[in-house]
């Protein structure tokens, strides 16, 4: 037995192409700010998509950075009297959770309902009104595989274990359709 001290998760992501509404930054009593958005994912056929509305918490760094660059963008065009932009996504969500709550308002109020909140960790890409305004740099595979120090290293222990494969998502063929 090894006394390894590495913690292991199991984790559960979701990909897809969404419009990213409703960004704000959250100034809770306890902890630190943070920023959230709503992301309406796109679902089903292209000729008849569906909408799952997510509540996120912006959590990976570069898409903190890209969701306050899309509140910039929003509060600017609001300030011209322009109409909001369509901001347009490939995302990556993880910490998937329902949340119950009671409506407060309008004719459904009383009602029991469930939002789905998540993390916000990665964005692929982003449109904002048709045009790409980033795309993320691809993550370069040679540096996931071991350099020959590392292999001897395996080797020397009496592994035989193959190694791990690298598992990324890409939302490129979802792209295409848009």
């Amino acid at each position: 037995m090894s006394n390894s001290t590495d913690n292991q998760f199991f984790d559960l992501h979701i990909t897809g192409v969404g419009y990213v509404n409703r960004i704000r930054k959250i100034t809770p009593k306890r902890g630190d700010a943070f920023w959230a958005c709503d992301i309406s994912a796109l679902n089903g056929p292209a000729n008849d998509v569906e909408y799952r509305r997510f509540d996120c918490r912006v959590s990976g760094a570069e898409a903190e950075k890209l969701v306050k660059k899309f509140a910039a963008t929003v509060a600017d065009r609001k300030e011209k009297g322009a109409n909001e932009p369509k901001i347009l996504i490939g995302f990556k969500l993880g910490d998937l959770y329902p949340d119950l709550f009671t409506r407060t308002r309008g004719d459904r109020a009383g009602e029991t309902a469930v939002s789905l909140k998540a993390r916000l960790l990665f964005v692929n890409w982003a449109k904002v009104d048709g045009d790409k305004v980033y795309e993320a740099p691809r993550r370069d595979e040679t540096a996931s595989t071991p350099t020959s120090a590392q292999a001897g290293e395996t080797a020397s222990q009496g592994t035989d274990a193959p190694a791990q494969p690298v598992v990324s998502g890409s939302v490129g063929a979802a792209e295409a359709v848009i």
